[in-house]
């Protein structure tokens, strides 16, 4: 996790450029015209005594070098921007002033936030989002809702988190802020990222860059440059994290703990070291972060007894702010380092904890990490089932992380093309400009020398300009041209990658329901059939791997992965239902190919919606055949229970079998539409008998040959 982007976030937001100096100046001169002042005048007066107390807030964290900073507290500043808040807040309420209540309740939620008193600031904050409501003056009401949105991201309220940073957002935009848009999308982005939605996190960090970019702000460029490295981190790309906090110039900066990160996740824990010298553990808001910082690096090198020691006073400062995405992360550590040293009570107890804080927050990388820990204490101490119901959590949530993950190395993948793109624009531009002003300055000594050599020589330089017009439009065309040529290549890719992601997704799905007819016969002490299936289950997760190493494979081996899968099936139903399959005699099939594992969804769901249902015994057939125009069919046909049947029965039952593969396979259909442009077409008949009952139900295939 990097600590310090979320930690300094709230320091620098909306921080103007005026200077200490200036504000002592300005509140001098505040406190001059106070007594004269009566009613909305004076509250309007004290809010903004109240509000330069903030500034000076920020300025002791760091931001401001001038000798007044220096001479005075960070305790004392906000005791006096409370101590005029409370005042502004008393007179508002005497005179029934609503918009004077609103703003001081808004500066007393940003010093609490500023202090990481998260909880109070959230009331604070939400008391003056009700003021404004009632008052037509908002003032500061963009920055409420940051104050807002962080308290509750700190409280690890994710959803309501994102929503009122959205509203701030827009806030902003209304009022034309692009400083308050800037960190409203960087901090919601690191919201995102807590709860492992690592494509939104990647979105919203190159937001904030283009942002930078528009606005020629240097400091925002490397704070999105920071974000972005942070992105990479999570998704396990630590060579190119480490490329853009140098590009961030973080090794740069006086407090280096996430570059120490960073270093000890590449397990090169000298330099790690060394940048955790350089922390300041001074400063009460790093301490607290630097414990279990050092606390992961200590396991790291085995010395368990450290690390220990360190998270343990790291969990009890985050868990006095009620800041519960660290305390998730360091019980999660606790948990696994007692777990090193042998002692599971106490990591059982600490990994509970997390898991509890975890599923209440949706906070998917603590959620797969404490069941993970949970299920190697529960068997290391003998129990089985508990350590069986943690390993299946685990793999649920590691799968998901895994296809988030995919989803953010896509995001990557697309945001270092555009990198690109922008990059040989800028060249473009470069050489446009060093041309233009070649122009020019041969236009200006053809001037000279027209004035010189009279109308002959003044007649050739007009010739000359009209030839390199027409050579710098040719120029701009090849490389527009070769622009467009670049950007559908970068297309095509990205689809590619979106293809790769969903066949990934479908050999867990295949291979979950076929061990579940493996556990159904051992439970049985069936010996014979569950040797027999565990065979034929052998075969098919060859076939499977096999055919899904390619975005193709031939009709051949895909109908042997067919027969085994519908043969393992009967197997399990006790063969309540027969099957066939019928491949037309003019099918070359060891030649066509189609995409692996197409047809299986469809059979999948005939058994389980239609002929599972059945009270006699059941029959699948499977019809393939070519069409004209080189269309490849398959017909799948069950005289089943029906859709409408099926339907009820699920409504009625606890079954909690989902069928994934339908939805995976409309995914892989829609993507190879927008690949190819093929005209992949599925369509459901339900048949019925002659007495008007459902007869069961027919699904037709067709996909073109030519893939």
């Amino acid at each position: 996790m990097r600590i310090l982007a979320c930690l300094l976030l709230p320091i620098v937001i909306f921080f103007s450029g005026n200077s200490c100096l200036a504000q002592q100046e300005r509140i001098d001169s505040l406190k001059k015209v106070l007594p004269a002042l009566h009613d909305s005048a004076r509250v309007d007066c004290l809010n903004a005594l109240s509000g330069f107390y903030v500034k000076f807030i920020r300025d002791t964290m760091g931001y401001c070098t001038r000798p007044l900073c220096e001479s005075t507290s960070w305790p004392t500043f906000s005791r006096l921007a409370l101590y005029y808040a409370d005042l502004a807040h008393e007179e508002a309420l005497k005179t029934h002033y609503i918009h004077g209540m609103a703003e001081s309740l808004s500066y007393k939620g940003e010093v609490e936030e500023l202090s990481d008193n998260f909880m109070t600031c959230e009331k604070f904050s939400r008391e003056a989002i009700k003021g404004y409501r009632e008052t037509a003056n908002k003032k500061r009401l963009a920055e409420t809702y940051f104050n807002l949105a962080h308290s509750l991201y700190a409280q690890s309220f994710f959803s309501e988190s994102i929503r009122n940073f959205d509203t701030a957002y827009e806030w902003h935009k209304k009022n034309g802020n692009t400083s308050g848009m800037f960190w409203a999308l960087t901090v919601e982005s690191a919201v995102y990222h807590a709860s492992g939605n690592y494509e939104k996190a990647f979105e919203l960090s190159r937001e904030c860059f283009d942002i930078a970019t528009e606005t020629k702000n240097d400091w925002f460029r490397r704070g999105a440059l920071e974000d972005i490295g942070w992105v990479y981190d999570e998704i396990d790309d630590h060579k190119t994290a480490l490329e853009y906090y140098r590009l961030a110039g973080i090794d740069l900066k006086p407090d280096t703990l996430g570059l120490a990160q960073t270093f000890t996740s590449q397990h090169q824990y000298d330099s790690a070291r060394f940048y955790y010298n350089l922390v300041d553990t001074s400063n009460q808001r790093i301490r607290r972060f630097y414990f279990t910082s050092i606390g992961e690096y200590y396991y790291l090198l085995k010395q368990y007894d450290k690390s220990l020691a360190a998270l343990a006073r790291g969990l009890e400062l985050h868990r006095q702010l009620n800041d519960r995405n660290p305390v998730m992360q360091t019980l999660v550590d606790i948990s696994r380092t007692y777990l090193k040293i042998g002692n599971t009570d106490s990591a059982i107890l600490y990994g509970t904890e997390a898991l509890r804080i975890a599923r209440e927050t949706g906070a998917k990388q603590i959620i797969k990490d404490a069941s993970e820990t949970l299920s190697a204490g529960y068997d290391y101490r003998h129990q089985p089932d508990s350590a069986y119901f943690y390993f299946r959590q685990y793999t649920t949530m590691k799968d998901s992380i895994f296809s988030d993950r995919v989803k953010g190395k896509l995001a990557a993948y697309n945001f270092e093309r555009k990198m690109e793109m922008v990059n040989k624009e800028k060249q473009i531009q470069k050489v446009q400009l060093q041309k233009q002003s070649l122009l020019r300055n041969i236009l200006i000594g053809s001037m000279i020398i027209g004035l010189l050599l009279a109308g002959v020589i003044f007649r050739n330089i007009i010739l000359k300009r009209k030839n390199e017009k027409h050579q710098l439009e040719h120029k701009l065309e090849l490389q527009q041209f070769q622009s467009e040529k670049i950007k559908a290549e970068m297309q095509h890719q990205a689809t590619d990658l979106e293809m790769q992601a969903l066949r990934a997704q479908m050999n867990p799905h295949f291979i979950f329901n076929s061990l579940n007819s493996i556990n159904r016969f051992i439970l049985q002490n069936d010996k014979l059939q569950a040797s027999g299936y565990l065979t034929k289950f052998s075969r098919l997760v060859r076939l499977i791997l096999q055919n899904s190493q390619d975005s193709l494979t031939t009709l051949d081996r895909e109908l042997d992965a067919l027969r085994l899968y519908i043969e393992l099936e009967a197997l399990r139903f006790d063969h309540q239902f027969d099957y066939k399959i019928n491949v037309s005699e003019d099918l070359d099939t060891e030649i066509l190919k189609v995409p692996p594992l197409i047809i299986q969804p469809f059979a999948e769901n005939a058994i389980w919606h239609g002929l599972m249902h059945k009270e006699d015994k059941g029959c699948l057939l499977i019809n393939i055949y070519q069409e004209e125009d080189d269309i490849l069919c398959c017909k799948i046909t069950d005289d089943g229970v029906g859709r409408n049947r099926a339907a009820e029965l699920k409504s009625k039952s606890a079954a909690t079998h989902k069928p994934m593969g339908m939805q995976i396979t409309a995914d892989r259909i829609a993507v190879l539409k927008q690949k190819k442009e093929m005209d992949c077409i599925i369509k459901t008949t339900d048949l019925v008998l002659p007495d008007g009952s459902a007869g069961g139900t027919e699904v037709l295939l067709k996909i073109p040959v030519n893939l």
